[in-house]
């Protein structure tokens, strides 16, 4: 209805907007910090989708994968052969051979160290999957609440501004109104319903958002509390928040494993010797031998192999610095947001707001009486409509900022009071 242009009444229309101000129903100051703390519900709701996720379980399988690696590293590399021969032609030869090759550079030690560092970044990254679909899930629930306010406000209008139809018509047939604003208040009317129409399909938008996260648009009665508590659970300086984050630990452990990989290739490559004794009896003559073989590595030394995993370690380094770098300003900017935001809001709570009903009726009794035009009353109506529209966004826009700002410190599972899983499996 902001296609309805004109200039309220002087006098009347601040009374009504005097009016307005005293029937208002202020909102609840600052929240207190117990309200923003998390229900035991949402938690609850978290995470049983996590526990559910598919992701999360192919995860956990790499870490169990790590782990049985990791088990298997600590065995010696190499078996012990046995083999046999018998030959008969001129003379009769039978001979038995047990050989064993020496791990004589610990690559067995290296194998492991390794192994130990693939299980390391297999905790991290399953923590890191953790702690980001949690955000998702805080992120998609503040985003479909939002829309679904909205979508309520929406439906609220619409049948406001159909009750000021058909009273416009009803006057309009008993020669109370002329054509041109019952004619008005029927446009009003199909605009609101084309407005809540659409608001539906933002709601349902919504929910597709959170279906793909959680594989069902029923979060069980999970809410949000009505403000964020606009600080983090854990309040560090930005650069050590950086290096706790879950994305940069991850990174990190992907770099120690890196610098394991080149010894592990380094020692791979060496060659270790094998040791053979053999006996047997040939036409009756008892047999004893001894051998010795190490592999002659002149055609390929194997180097390349480890200049290859050298480069990559330099690589994972400098992407543990990227990843810092990137977190930082993440977090600066999210942190940012939230404070113009929660200044905003600020405002908005402290100024107080209005019962939509309470407002609406007041403005059709001055309406219903004359003292009101109708263009008049759809401008007011508006107005109304638009502030309390202005707040539901206001309130959608923080609770994503300050979680965007809770996933960049990394503190998504510390809110919520879900214990770090990676770290425990």
């Amino acid at each position: 209805m902001h296609t309805y242009h004109c200039v309220a009444h002087g006098a009347i229309a601040r009374i009504v907007s005097i009016l307005m101000v005293l029937i208002g129903i202020p909102s609840v100051s600052q929240s207190d910090p117990m309200d923003a703390q998390p229900s035991p519900r949402l938690v609850s709701w978290i995470e049983q989708t996590l526990a559910q996720s598919p992701e999360l379980q192919a995860s956990a399988a790499a870490l169990e994968a790590a782990r049985a690696r990791l088990s298997g590293s600590g065995f010696p590399i190499y078996n012990p052969e046995l083999e046999l021969e018998y030959e008969r032609a001129g003379v009769d030869l039978a001979t038995a051979e047990v050989s064993q090759s020496l791990d004589w550079h610990d690559k067995r030690g290296a194998h492991e160290q390794v192994a130990a560092g693939a299980l390391a970044v297999a905790h991290a990254d399953y923590d890191a999957q953790r702690e980001r679909l949690a955000g998702e899930l805080l992120d998609a629930l503040a985003e479909f609440e939002g829309s679904a306010a909205a979508a309520e406000l929406a439906g609220r209008q619409s049948a406001l501004l159909k009750r000021f139809a058909d009273i416009a018509r009803a006057r309009g047939r008993a020669g109370d109104l002329g054509e041109v604003e019952v004619e008005l208040a029927q446009l009003a009317y199909v605009e609101g319903a084309i407005a809540a129409a659409l608001a539906q399909t933002t709601v349902a938008e919504a929910g597709n958002a959170l279906y793909r996260i959680t594989g069902s648009t029923d979060s069980g009665g999970a809410v949000l509390p009505r403000v964020p508590a606009l600080t983090l659970p854990t309040p560090v300086p930005a650069q050590e928040v950086g290096r706790r984050h879950p994305e940069v630990r991850a990174a990190q452990a992907r770099a120690q494993t890196a610098g394991a990989t080149v010894q592990q290739v380094d020692l791979d490559r060496r060659a270790d010797p094998t040791f053979g004794i053999k006996g047997g009896r040939e036409d009756g003559d008892t047999l004893i031998g001894l051998r010795l073989s190490i592999p002659l590595q002149f055609r390929n030394d194997f180097r390349a192999d480890v200049d290859a995993a050298r480069s990559e370690s330099v690589r994972a380094v400098q992407n543990v610095a990227q990843v810092e770098r990137t977190t930082r300003a993440r977090l600066q900017a999210a942190q940012a947001r939230v404070e113009k935001l929660a200044a905003a809001w600020r405002i908005w709570d402290d100024k107080g707001r209005g019962s939509l009903d309470a407002r609406s009726k007041l403005l059709e009794r001055l309406w219903r009486v004359g003292e009101l035009p109708a263009t008049d009353y759809l401008v007011q109506v508006q107005q109304t409509i638009n502030t309390e529209s202005a707040g539901l966004t206001l309130r959608r826009d923080l609770w994503q900022a300050w979680i965007s700002w809770l996933r960049a410190a990394g503190q998504v599972q510390a809110w919520l009071g879900l214990a770090r899983q990676g770290e425990q499996q």
